[in-house]
């Protein structure tokens, strides 16, 4: 039985607020702290141990009441309710609004929000690849995408979205191609260089693309050399052993040496130009382990001709219909709280990296540019002196103003990772707005609105359209099996910061330098 002092402090406490507590923030701890990070201000504090619980027990059970079961005396449960209470009154938290719908543009905006200028347009030069890598998402039992095929993009097709790109381009334009391997069809790719120059010479044009490194040869470099901005992301899987064991040719031969030839001949060619860069990827494969990514940190340190800059960044396989046996995986099914409760079965790759930016003198090279997009949302979250009343649609862009993929028969997709979802307009007759109101704003948010409004980490979140759509559209079930996996990735994320914050508060000043693209 609890003294009266204590039950009336519940009872302000439990007058605050009526729904669902577990939406209004999230406890979470470092090695040797405890904090509760508040949803509708942003903020953090420090607790010790029975705020903590106090805040716990009402995140978890929505019940106020459930604060008199603890086990704690009375004084310490009196204290802890008084600082609570202070910071509810003075820093506002425990407050955030029931969110009923998301901050969107109304469909008469989305026009002018195009017409300003699209950042970015992919084109999908070709459906056709020389690797037949055995994870890759375009493989016949991965229903969710489209299969490898010979189809290519033709002239008249890229022809025609550029005429329509030049006339809703603003000052910069990013230029990106993609495949299956561009370079199959690096004629074209040269072609649309020069005719997008050609007819956007006010414009501010970058070039990119993603290659698998494998036909990389000295005119192509000697081409790309001679453009004014130039940026290539590699697929390099790390050292021989993994590289061809997963990354192998229609034969079924190993790829290492072609690519490590075709990165020296692109490192050498980019070497004395201040506007081009290269970066990086590498598909990290089940089983998971610190040990793995400390063999391909070690193997990519080795190549010390590869620039110091280069970013090195990692993925997941991108699960899907994935043939698992081929990859030599036992695929072993686990539950939501063994996934919460483990962080390196969770996300090994973001472990290694904060392992790793944590124990160095600096942050730098693979941990760097792996920690950067996670750490970076955390350090640069909104934070406000009253609880924010809006809530925006997650990692969501405005679909046709941020970038617009162009596949190989000229329709338009949102972006390059979004395989069968929902067509956007075409090169024929532009951007149909009309089509992204209805599938990616108001089917968006009538079917998220429910699950978001109930969610602690809606304010921290990165879903995107990428993660949750089909051919049909949004796949609720997709996206709720998707937010399970961002809750946790966040909190983990929120542990790994303000652990940094403790052990090497000066580290964290790197992240003032980044701004999050």
């Amino acid at each position: 039985m609890v003294s009266p002092t204590v039950e009336k402090k519940i009872s302000i406490l439990g007058n605050l607020h009526k729904s669902n507590w577990g939406s209004l923030g999230t406890v979470f701890e470092t090695k040797n702290n405890k904090y509760f990070y508040d949803t509708g201000t942003g903020k953090v504090f420090l607790c010790d141990v029975v705020e903590s619980a106090i805040l716990e027990s009402l995140l978890a059970s929505s019940d106020p009441a459930a604060i008199a079961r603890l086990n704690f005396p009375d004084p310490e449960i009196e204290s802890a309710l008084n600082t609570i209470l202070t910071l509810v009154e003075h820093e506002r938290i425990l407050q955030a609004p029931s969110f009923q719908e998301f901050i969107t543009p109304k469909k008469s905006e989305l026009l002018d929000f195009i017409s300003t200028g699209i950042e970015q347009v992919i084109l999908e030069l070709t459906e056709k690849c020389n690797l037949r890598c055995k994870y890759c998402i375009y493989q016949d039992e991965n229903v969710g995408f489209r299969n490898f095929s010979k189809k290519d993009m033709d002239w008249e097709t890229a022809k025609k979205a550029f005429d329509y790109i030049s006339h809703n381009v603003g000052e910069n334009l990013a230029l990106t191609f993609y495949g299956g391997e561009p370079l199959i069809n690096f004629d074209l790719m040269r072609k649309c260089i020069e005719y997008s120059k050609a007819i956007m010479s006010n414009v501010n044009i970058s070039v990119s693309f993603t290659t698998n490194l494998t036909l990389v040869n000295d005119e192509i470099v000697e081409y790309l050399a001679s453009l004014d901005n130039c940026s290539v992301l590699c697929s390099l899987d790390g050292p021989e052993n993994i590289q061809d064991y997963y990354r192998v040719t229609v034969d079924g031969s190993g790829s290492f040496n072609r690519a490590i030839k075709g990165l020296r001949k692109l490192v050498n060619a980019f070497q004395d130009k201040p506007n081009h860069s290269l970066g990086i990827n590498s598909v990290v494969c089940p089983p998971y382990s610190l040990e793995k990514i400390d063999e391909l940190n070690d193997f990519f340190k080795s190549l010390d001709w590869l620039p110091p800059d280069t970013n090195i960044n990692c993925s997941y396989v991108d699960q899907g219909d994935i043939d698992w046996e081929q990859l030599g995986v036992v695929r072993k099914e686990m539950s939501l709280e063994e996934f919460s409760a483990n962080e390196e079965l969770a996300d090994p790759i973001g472990a290694w990296a904060f392992t790793t930016i944590d124990k160095d003198d600096e942050i730098k090279g693979m941990a760097r540019d792996i920690s950067q997009t996670e750490l970076l949302r955390i350090h640069n979250r909104v934070i406000t002196d009253e609880p924010t009343l809006g809530i925006r649609m997650n990692g969501c862009c405005i679909p046709g103003q941020r970038r617009l993929y162009v596949t190989t028969d000229g329709k338009f997709k949102v972006c390059e990772r979004m395989s069968s979802s929902p067509f956007i307009g075409d090169v024929e007759h532009g951007i149909d707005t009309e089509a992204v109101y209805r599938s990616y704003v108001e089917e968006y948010t009538d079917k998220s609105i429910k699950h978001c409004s109930n969610c602690w980490a809606v304010r921290l979140c990165g879903i995107c359209f990428a993660q949750c759509y089909q051919a049909d559209g949004l796949d609720e079930y997709k996206k709720m099996g998707t937010c399970n996996i961002e809750k946790t990735i966040t909190k983990f994320n929120l542990q790994r910061y303000h652990q940094l914050i403790e052990d090497a508060p000066e580290k964290v000043e790197y992240f003032n330098e980044l701004i999050i693209s």
